[in-house]
C-alpha cells in the first residue's frame, strides 16, 4: 500500500472501487438472467418443484440459525480473543450476515457445469442453486439489510462513548475560545478597525455559546476505573494515529523507504490491535 502516494493513491483506490461496484452489477444482472430464464418464465419447474418457495424461506431461516449457532458456539473465545466481542456485536454480527456477489458467482459457476455435458448434475439442479442462491441474497438484503440500522440504533451502538463527548465538547470549547480570540484580533486591523464590531459580533451566534468551563476530558478520578480505562484507550488509538500519519510523511518526503515504511506501519496496525490489554508497544514487532 506504500506503493502509490498522495494523489496517485487516492485515484487507485477509486480505480478499483469502480471496478468492484462494476464486476457486482455484473454478477447481480445475470444472475437475474438465469433465475428469470430458468425458474420463473419455466411452467414445468414449478409443476415439479412448486414448494421451491417455501423451501427458500425455511432455508433463509436455516442461514439465520446457522450464523446463531456459530456465532454462539465461539462467543467464548471471540470475547477474549482478539479485539473482544461483547454481546451487543454478537447480536450484530448474527443479523448482519448479507450475502452478495460471491455466493452468486458460486451459484452461476453451479450451473455452468450443470448446463456442460456430463451426468453427476442435472441442468435443472444447476438452475436450483441459482434460484436458492438468489434467493438468500434477495432476502438478507432486504430484510437484514434494512433493518440491521434499527438493530444498531434499539442497541444503542450508534452512540458516542462519554469519553469521545467529553473530549469534543472540550475540543468545541477550545475552538470557540481561538475565535473568539481572533475575533478580538480583528479590531486592530486597519481596514476592519472601523466596522461596528458590536453588530458584527450579534450576528456571529457561535461567540455566543461559549459555556462554562468544560471539564477536561482526561480529568479522571481514580475511583472512575473505566472512564480512566477508556481515556486511556482513546489516547494510545491517537497516539498511534499520528505515529502512523508521520511514517506517511516520511514517507513521501523520501526520508524512508518502502519496505521501512510497510515494516513502520505493520509495528503500529499490531499496537492497535493490543492497546486495550497492553501499554503502548508499536515497536514491539521491530524486534522481531
Amino acid at each position: 500500500k506504500t506503493a502509490f502516494k498522495g494523489d496517485s493513491q487516492e485515484s487507485l483506490h477509486h480505480f478499483w472501487e469502480m471496478v468492484a461496484y462494476i464486476a457486482n452489477t455484473l454478477i447481480f444482472i445475470l444472475s437475474g438472467v438465469v433465475i428469470a430464464d430458468g425458474v420463473l418464465q419455466n411452467n414445468v419447474h414449478f409443476e415439479r418443484h412448486g414448494t421451491s418457495w417455501g423451501f427458500l424461506l425455511l432455508l433463509y431461516v436455516f442461514v439465520l440459525i446457522s450464523r446463531v449457532v456459530v456465532v454462539g458456539v465461539l462467543y467464548p473465545l471471540l470475547r477474549h480473543f482478539g479485539y473482544g466481542l461483547d454481546l451487543k456485536e454478537a447480536i450484530i454480527l448474527v443479523w448482519s450476515g448479507l450475502r452478495g456477489a460471491v455466493a452468486l458467482s458460486l451459484s452461476l459457476s453451479v450451473k455452468r457445469t450443470s448446463d456442460a455435458v456430463q451426468h453427476y448434475l442435472k441442468p435443472e439442479v444447476g438452475t436450483m442453486f441459482v434460484f436458492f442462491t438468489g434467493g438468500i441474497v434477495f432476502l438478507t438484503l432486504i430484510v437484514n439489510g434494512s433493518t440491521t440500522q434499527f438493530f444498531v440504533h434499539m442497541l444503542g451502538m450508534d452512540k458516542l462513548s462519554a469519553t469521545k463527548v467529553r473530549i469534543l465538547k472540550y475540543t468545541r470549547h477550545e475552538m470557540l475560545n481561538k475565535a473568539l480570540e481572533a475575533f478580538g484580533e480583528l479590531r486592530d486591523d486597519e481596514e476592519l478597525g472601523p466596522a461596528d464590531w458590536v453588530t458584527v459580533k450579534k450576528y456571529i451566534t457561535c461567540l455566543h455559546d461559549l459555556d462554562d468551563e468544560p471539564e477536561h476530558p482526561h480529568d479522571v478520578s481514580d475511583k472512575d476505573s473505566r472512564m480512566h480505562t477508556m481515556n486511556l484507550r482513546d489516547i494510545r488509538v491517537r497516539l498511534l494515529n499520528g505515529v502512523q500519519a508521520a511514517y506517511w510523511g516520511m514517507l513521501e518526503e523520501g526520508r524512508i523507504t518502502q519496505t521501512t515504511a510497510n515494516i513502520l506501519m505493520r509495528s503500529v496496525d499490531e499496537a492497535m490491535d493490543l492497546i486495550s490489554r497492553q501499554p503502548l508497544c508499536d515497536w514491539k514487532g521491530l524486534l522481531s
